[in-house]
């Protein structure tokens, strides 16, 4: 059969997998990222329902995802022929498949053994869990309206023009970040076209790639000619805030549908915590409804274990007070160490100096680390 073919194969090609849970052979299996918004939103509604589920961790660093195992498992998933894909619409920095067109070569990817199906969309991924695990209920009758705005306009915020570009006003993102994402059009392109070129591609996965290069061909050209752009998500993103803080008012908390907890507070979770990440905090100075909603919804122990304090999570300065207070010090410890890594790592010494060196500064164990660090760079390098 088909499936099983298709989901065998896409196993046999990744590496990382672990059970989430006590059934060893669980009805869903997740193919996502430790640092993906879609793959972050799929995580916490799985862990919210308490479904036992198989993770398969995919590297975003070495484009696993552009394996042509994983794409045909996407394929399965995608429906009709005629889907539209990627590659068609100018770059607005969303990864909104209703706003840019189906992402073939995308996370996450969820696989229901039991139904036989593949779904392949994060927002159809969190309404198909819902569905078919109905407790606790994430869209109550009573407020599903304001929950699916609420789920729209997380949708549309422009979450990757932010990795991509950052504010050109205000580029807060860590150092390792920039350096990692300067050029990382031109790496995922290049990618694309080593599959492209590769004999042993399947023919009928061969447009699917296409679209993939079409829509970074586009990414590429906004940021280098289209700061405009840019700056318009910016404007955009605090408009869609600013709705939030409304809504949040009119509700009088502590969630978006009062006391009802509901599956758009998991998809502002993931969204706020990724403005967060990369030092955002000037985006909601002037909303008082949102700063207090974001230390309530950042603090929920289930949401956090399937985010920042799930194994692969991208570290940042701007996390530490976060880890800290929500995690321990051995978690907030291990993040600032990440980032001084991770800055040697991106952007070698003139970026992991400065960084080591204020890590050095603050104690006995961070200077005992330090100097560990220093060995192991001198030793490399």
């Amino acid at each position: 059969m088909e499936f099983e073919k298709v989901v065998s194969k896409a196993r046999e090609s990744f590496k990382s997998k672990s059970i989430i849970g006590k059934n060893p052979a669980p009805r869903f299996e997740s193919y996502h990222a430790p640092f993906s918004i879609c793959s972050e939103k799929v995580r916490c509604v799985l862990l919210i329902k308490n479904v036992d589920f198989a993770a398969y961790d995919v590297v975003l660093r070495s484009q696993e995802n552009y394996r042509p195992e994983y794409v045909a498992l996407r394929a399965l998933g995608m429906g009709r022929e005629d889907r539209e894909l990627v590659g068609g619409h100018a770059w607005t920095g969303s990864t909104s498949s209703q706003e840019m067109g189906f992402d073939p070569l995308a996370l996450p990817t969820l696989v229901d053994n039991l139904k036989k199906r593949v779904i392949v969309d994060s927002m159809q991924i969190m309404e198909y869990v819902d569905q078919e695990i109905p407790n606790p209920p994430l869209y109550p009758e009573t407020c599903k309206e304001m929950v699916e705005k609420h789920m729209e306009l997380v949708d549309r915020t422009p979450h990757a023009g932010l990795l991509y570009g950052g504010d050109p006003d205000n580029d807060t993102r860590p150092g390792f970040v920039k350096a990692f994402a300067n050029g990382l059009c031109e790496r995922q392109c290049k990618t694309l076209k080593f599959w492209l070129n590769n004999k042993n591609l399947p023919e009928e996965l061969r447009h699917l790639y296409e679209a993939k290069l079409k829509k970074f061909q586009s990414v590429s050209h906004t940021l280098t000619n289209d700061q405009h752009l840019l700056r318009s998500s910016i404007r955009g993103t605090k408009d869609i805030l600013a709705e939030l803080n409304k809504d949040l008012m009119k509700s009088g908390g502590p969630w978006i549908c009062g006391n009802h907890f509901t599956m758009a507070d998991i998809a502002w979770h993931v969204s706020l915590l990724r403005f967060l990440t990369f030092g955002c905090g000037y985006l909601w100075e002037d909303l008082p409804q949102v700063q207090s909603y974001l230390s309530h919804v950042l603090s929920h122990p289930v949401l956090k274990s399937a985010t920042y304090t799930w194994p692969g999570y991208i570290p940042s300065p701007h996390l530490t007070s976060l880890l800290y207070q929500e995690a321990g010090m051995i978690l907030s410890e291990r993040n600032r160490l990440m980032v001084v890594m991770m800055s040697f790592l991106e952007g070698g010494v003139f970026m992991g100096l400065p960084e080591l060196v204020k890590y050095a500064g603050r104690g006995s164990v961070g200077m005992l680390l330090a100097v560990m660090i220093g060995i192991m760079v001198w030793a490399t390098g």
